[in-house]
């Protein structure tokens, strides 16, 4: 039997589900004229909060560059307009300070800049580029009531509990439940085993991406306590030092959550599906 797989693609207009105040926050700086740089891991909606911020700003004219896909874009941007270059951490650092540089030249009132953890890196010590000061906005994985929002009718504990309020991976799991011809609703279960071929190497990258010293131990630390930690407890349990550069980095990634519960600070790795994949790589330590 041909099942559709999943093809994800930039939510805006009814379809974008939560983070209204943030792209809010994003259109009226960039109307005064900011540069901004959205940070987040791959598919945590960067590219969807950027295109609903700007559908309030019909009256400037927008240049919009995927470097992912186009490394070496001609840029043709007119004065006045505004820039937006969509993962450009895709691009070595050497390009990525050209292709500003040619932006900058074309005077636009504002660049926009999506990227993940190197761009990140680039931006936090200084947080300039090619001599533009740019003010970071951080994505993580949805709040519990954006997820609920997301899901809508079949709200689902099981199902966050699966996908750690990760939108690409709740969207994903939500497609194999309501395959259009479909004569019922498949079960979570059967969605999860449909959807193999698609969230496993997602969740393998994720993993691969925090196989890294301080992350993977604080990773590793959250996923055995299965529940949420205060941070100065994880510092403690741990030895890290820098607990929050450290969580900064997973949270940003969509690896784990940060939460404020009960007036209490938390961090938590909630996401079944990564956390399995997880699990997979302690042989390799």
């Amino acid at each position: 039997m041909f099942i559709t797989p999943f093809t994800p693609c930039p939510a805006t207009g009814d379809a974008f589900i939560g983070r209204q105040q943030l792209a809010r926050n994003l259109r009226r700086r960039i109307e005064r004229g900011e540069s901004l740089a959205v940070i987040g891991g791959p598919k945590l909606g960067k590219t969807s909060l950027v295109r609903t911020a700007l559908q309030g700003l019909t009256d400037r004219t927008v240049f919009e560059i995927d470097v992912g896909a186009d490394p070496s874009p001609q840029i043709n941007a007119a004065l006045g307009s505004i820039v937006v270059m969509d993962n450009l951490d895709s691009a070595p650092d050497l390009a990525i300070e050209s292709l500003l540089t040619w932006a900058m030249a074309a005077k636009p009132t504002s660049i926009v800049v999506t990227g993940g953890r190197r761009l990140q890196t680039m931006l936090s010590n200084p947080r300039t580029l090619a001599g533009r000061s740019f003010r970071m906005f951080p994505l993580s994985v949805l709040l519990d009531g954006e997820t609920r929002q997301l899901i809508g009718c079949d709200t689902s504990a099981a199902l966050a509990e699966w996908t750690g309020n990760h939108p690409y991976l709740t969207k994903l799991l939500l497609h194999y439940m309501h395959l259009s011809g479909a004569e019922k609703h498949r079960t979570l279960e059967e969605a999860v085993a449909m959807g193999r071929s698609q969230w496993e190497p997602f969740v393998e990258r994720l993993a691969a991406e925090s196989f890294e010293g301080p992350e993977w131990r604080l990773l590793c630390y959250l996923i055995e306590r299965g529940k949420p930690v205060n941070p100065t407890l994880a510092q403690s349990d741990t030895g890290i030092r820098d607990i929050k550069t450290v969580a900064d980095t997973l949270v940003y990634l969509g690896v784990i959550s940060r939460w404020i519960r009960n007036e209490e600070a938390t961090l938590f790795a909630g996401c079944r599906l990564l956390n399995d994949s997880t699990e997979s790589y302690r042989g390799l330590r």
